[in-house]
């Protein structure tokens, strides 16, 4: 049988890539044909049955993967090594293996963009919950700040105290992060976009690590999996574990993963979550509060509960601990991920949840 010409399978191996490209640059333009044709058509076809299965694994794959890569990388390099200096025809030996590199990147790539990328082009969340698109002012953020401390200072209520004073959680974390996906199901008949099959919210072993680089939760579009950082304060694990499934969902922007998270977390009827979402929401629209009127940043504040600013604190007192070059580093590199994805604000999206709290709170008709 004839060989194909060398130049044909480097071309085969780009073509991945080439698609890749192609959905990068041409869906942005066309929202409404992205949210149909690919985050409601293509991303659920390829990435429901393949998160399921994921979510039947027990451990976090991501994490296996992870630590596995360095020693896998050295493996393969180490034997194609070998194999170059064992060859006869040394050259073919090496384009084979860069072949193998780059089609491995041109697949991966693909898949990113099927799983993730293209998702980030979908409609605004925004529209989707037929969100009012108006001006808001800092009293109407104070407005929303204020129910939220409300809201997060009665949550507390429900949950037990370690001997600091500061909230544990009511069940294991085993269990609360089996009930991620369940947070969804009151708003499953108003908003039937909200689909996942992620049913299980993996924790990661090396999570204090982890709290090194600043991350709470990850997303692994490779594998299709939702993971979470168990090591941090036992308020902040809810609220993380919903944003992840936000993520399964097809919605890749991260103020709108924080906002569906709290959405999710206000009507789950579970009291971790519950307060969970309150208390995140509060943290996001007070610090905006706090730079566009002090004042009332203050009138907001004196609202929570001791027992929600103790929780506050430490919260504080435990990322402290983690601030390094390190840090900064991982938060430098998620910064140009989301930029790269054309989110301008990189990682100062995630604060951009307040513009969607201030236009459901006007949708409601809880502002003056």
């Amino acid at each position: 049988m004839k060989q194909k010409p060398l130049w044909l399978k480097w071309i085969f191996c780009a073509v991945p890539a080439f698609v890749a490209a192609l959905m990068y640059f041409l869906l942005p333009h066309f929202p409404r044909f992205t949210e149909y044709a690919v985050a409601r058509g293509l991303f659920r076809v390829i990435a429901f049955p393949y998160e399921w299965i994921m979510s039947a694994l027990p451990f976090s794959v991501t994490e296996a993967v992870v630590i596995l890569a360095l020693p896998a990388i050295i493996t393969l390099l180490t034997v194609w090594i070998i194999r170059i200096f064992r060859s006869k025809n040394r050259l073919i030996t090496v384009e084979r293996g860069c072949r193998f590199v780059a089609w491995c990147v041109s697949l991966a790539l693909l898949i990113f963009m099927v799983m993730d990328g293209a998702n980030f082009s979908r409609v605004p969340v925004g529209d989707l919950l037929e969100l009012p698109d108006g001006t808001y002012t800092a009293d109407d953020l104070y407005t929303v700040t204020c129910d939220l401390a409300k809201k997060a200072s009665e949550a507390r209520k429900a949950l037990d105290e370690d001997g600091k004073g500061c909230a544990v959680l009511s069940v294991e974390q085993s269990e609360l992060l089996l009930l991620a996906d369940d947070c969804f199901d009151g708003l499953k008949g108003d908003y039937p976009f909200l689909k996942t099959a992620v049913w299980r919210v993996k924790s990661v072993r090396l999570s204090h690590w982890w709290s090194y680089t600043g991350t709470t939760g990850v997303y692994c579009p490779w594998l299709g999996e939702a993971n979470a950082n168990t090591d941090v304060p036992d308020y902040e694990l809810g609220h993380t574990a919903v944003h992840e499934i936000a993520h399964t969902m097809g919605f890749a922007k991260e103020n709108e993963c924080n906002f569906l998270s709290w959405l999710a977390c206000a009507q789950s009827g579970q009291p971790d979550y519950t307060y969970s979402g309150h208390l995140q929401a509060y943290i996001y629209c007070a610090n905006a509060l706090y730079r566009a009127d002090k004042e009332l940043w203050q009138k907001a504040r004196a609202l929570c509960s001791e027992a929600v600013l103790r929780d506050m604190r430490q919260s504080n007192a435990y990322w402290q601990s983690f601030e390094g070059e390190v840090r900064e580093t991982s938060q430098k590199l998620n910064d140009t991920f989301i930029k790269v994805n054309g989110v301008e604000s990189g990682v100062l999206s995630y604060n951009e949840m307040v513009g969607l709290m201030l236009r459901y709170y006007d949708k409601c008709g809880l502002l003056g």
